[in-house]
């Protein structure tokens, strides 16, 4: 073996090391570093990009399951997918924004339930709605798989049908489950409040969301106690039933370890099927049985 041949194994193993016990506790606690000094939502916004750009990057040059690298084809298949379902989301958004969110406002600032602790520290905070708001989220999603109606209606089947899991699969829902997903933050909000810190809040769940989608090997032992890893989440998306039947934390895995759904173990298939549907069969899956 060459010097050359040698010093790039090197490099590759060290690599491999820092990206399994630092990338996530890094990428954690450089958005809670930004929620304490108050960074804009354009910081925020820019800090998701780049994330999602270095996750990306190892995946390509050091992924966890090789198999699992996605074609030109496949990425631009998939981007196309991803971009439908942001569309629907801001349209059910903007509807929400206008009726549902519009009369709970109405309420709590009638009823006087803004009851968020604004004296704590940011960084509480923002765990607060973070935590909160996966509590409520646990439960639709828990529901989703145990109820054959909802897994149909919400479309959640269309995220589980991936046979090949990356970071950009964690905005790979089907348009009409953004009625679904979205209503969990309307609820916590209403009840609590805490839109000051919502930036902050986005900033952490989505780059813990794209964490645990992605195709690296990632520590579990310490940050998995709080927080979702892929170890967890792809477990999730087992095309094993029973498996697929835990791990409902999409970014905070602490419900699951409490209400006993929580299941640290290898994973051999994902997917719904031995073979992922094509793109318009996932679309109509909520339309059909």
């Amino acid at each position: 073996m060459s010097v050359e041949t040698s010093f790039s194994a090197l490099l590759i193993h060290g690599t491999r090391q820092i990206v399994y016990w630092a990338l996530q506790p890094i990428l954690i606690a450089a958005s809670l570093y930004l929620a304490h000094t108050n960074a804009s939502l354009d910081t925020h916004i820019l800090f998701i990009t780049a994330a999602f750009c270095i996750i990306t990057l190892f995946e390509i040059t050091i992924p966890a399951r090789p198999e699992w690298r996605k074609s030109a084809g496949e990425t631009a298949a998939l981007l196309v997918f991803v971009f439908l379902a942001g569309a629907a989301y801001a349209l059910i958004e903007t509807l929400y924004e206008a009726s549902l969110f519009k009369w709970m406002a109405g309420l709590s600032e009638a009823w006087r339930l803004d009851i968020w602790p604004s004296q704590w520290p940011k960084i509480a905070q923002v765990l607060l709605i973070f935590s909160a708001f996966e509590f409520v989220n646990y439960w639709y999603h828990r529901a989703s798989h145990r109820w054959g109606w909802l897994w149909r209606l919400s479309g959640h089947s269309a995220h589980h049908a991936f046979k090949k899991l990356s970071g950009l699969n964690a905005v790979a829902n089907h348009p009409l489950e953004g009625f679904f997903l979205i209503l969990p933050r309307a609820i916590v909000g209403f009840l609590l409040g805490g839109e000051a810190v919502g930036a902050a809040f986005i900033s952490l769940t989505a780059v813990t969301a794209i964490l645990a989608h992605s195709n690296l090997h990632l520590n579990s032992a310490l940050v998995g106690w709080f927080f979702t890893t892929n170890r967890y989440h792809i477990h999730h998306h087992s095309q094993v039933i029973s498996e697929s039947n835990t791990n409902y934390g999409c970014v905070c895995i602490v419900w699951d370890r409490l209400f006993g759904t929580f299941k640290d173990a290898d994973t051999k298939d994902t997917g719904i099927d031995d073979v992922q549907p094509d793109y318009r069969a996932m679309l109509l899956m909520p339309f059909k049985r």
